[in-house]
């Protein structure tokens, strides 16, 4: 009998079971797909500082080093946020979980691929292997199935399609800036947002989310916008989530964690170092329950922290998609203005914003920039 059976093999789940067996728990992980890491349906950045807060180990894997963003409105007013120093690392994605579960394998995790799930009933795990159907048993189980999860609907969570975006992103080749990544704002992309992020002066990961309607015709009207002309190759289309995280992720014996979690960064998508730190706060939970007897349910708990920063994401998302491309404008061209480059230079996050808020609600120069952003905080 395991002690635990993680579903899915990506940073979440990888990271849940490793600690788990690492702390001396049975751990098996079951992966629906034939390789991990494939296929690949993330772009692949990760801040600097929440590789050095969570202790990655990617040297081998990084492909780029970027410094700063060009963000552009609608009709093209920039704002350039740059720093002398790496702020972001652009990785081979497939290659990321790949270490991550060499490490979890290393720990004595059993790793069974195409292998998903079917049901939980109290201990008793149903798996469909390789096209049979097999009973595990296992006294915890935690859905890392990202954004389509199994789990939370045995759960009996059922989440509308708003809460997602569908994210659709290719190869290409041309002449990038290599130190830069773009953001591009408008109604193209409603609701979220178009980036380009240079692997080097040759080759950008280049895609675009919407919250409703033809990502693919979106893209194409993106294409257009910024004379996209070079091969394209390696298309991947995914959801991401796009909402505030999920406050109770426990039910009985079961547990979630990362995309499924809705545990991402609403204002870009990013979820790798929520999901890293969310599997950490879910192995010390089973630890704590396994030994001490302590609930299950304190994982919500000990999720306090990167709920109020992901919360956070999702408040500055819903102000974002609260603005016409009009206002998008307006805005572009006050903080231009106003200085706000500078400001964002020096107090920018890219995964703590309460830092960046506080700075602003502490410097009444800024609330003027943003008066109706500051009740979508405080909302």
């Amino acid at each position: 009998m395991d002690t635990v059976i993680v579903v899915g093999g990506g940073p979440a789940g990888l990271t849940v079971a490793r600690e788990c067996q690492k702390n001396g728990w049975k751990t098996t992980l079951i992966e629906e797909h034939k390789e991990i890491g494939v296929p690949i349906n993330c772009t692949g950045i990760i801040s600097a500082d929440g590789v050095r807060d969570t202790g990655l180990k990617i040297d081998d894997i990084v492909v780029n080093r970027v410094r700063g963003a060009r963000i552009f409105s609608p009709k093209n007013i920039e704002l350039k946020v740059q720093r002398t120093e790496t702020v972001a690392f652009v990785v081979e994605r497939d290659k990321l979980d790949k270490k991550l579960a060499q490490e979890a394998t290393e720990a004595g995790v059993e790793l069974l691929l195409e292998t998903s799930l079917l049901d939980v009933r109290n201990e008793t795990v149903f798996v469909k292997s390789r096209g049979r159907g097999e009973i595990k048993k296992a006294k915890i189980v935690v859905g890392a199935d990202g954004p389509y999860s199994k789990t939370r609907s045995l759960m009996g969570i059922n989440l509308p399609k708003e809460k997602f975006a569908h994210a659709y992103q290719f190869r290409v080749k041309g002449n990038f800036e290599k130190d830069f990544v773009q953001v591009h704002l408008g109604s193209f992309a409603r609701n979220y947002f178009a980036w380009v992020v240079p692997e080097n002066e040759e080759m950008a990961r280049i895609g675009l989310a919407v919250s409703d309607g033809s990502v693919r015709e979106s893209f194409e009207e993106f294409e257009k916008k910024i004379g996209i002309t070079g091969e394209k190759c390696d298309m991947c289309s995914a959801l991401i989530p796009c909402a505030e995280p999920l406050r109770d992720v426990v039910r009985k014996n079961m547990m979630l964690v990362g995309d499924a979690a809705l545990q991402a960064k609403a204002t870009t998508g990013g979820g790798i170092i929520a999901a890293i730190n969310a599997g950490k706060a879910c192995a010390k939970a089973i630890d704590l329950h396994l030994k001490q007897n302590a609930p299950l349910s304190d994982y919500n708990k000990y999720l306090s922290g990167i709920n109020r920063e992901l919360l956070l994401h999702w408040k500055i998302r819903k102000y974002m998609n609260s603005l016409s491309d009009d206002k998008f404008d307006d805005l572009f061209a006050k903080m231009k203005k106003s200085g706000v480059e500078d400001f964002l230079n020096r107090h920018g996050h890219m995964e703590k914003p309460s830092l960046f808020v506080g700075k602003i609600l502490k410097n009444p120069s800024m609330w003027r920039l943003f008066p109706d952003a500051i009740n979508f905080f405080f909302s």
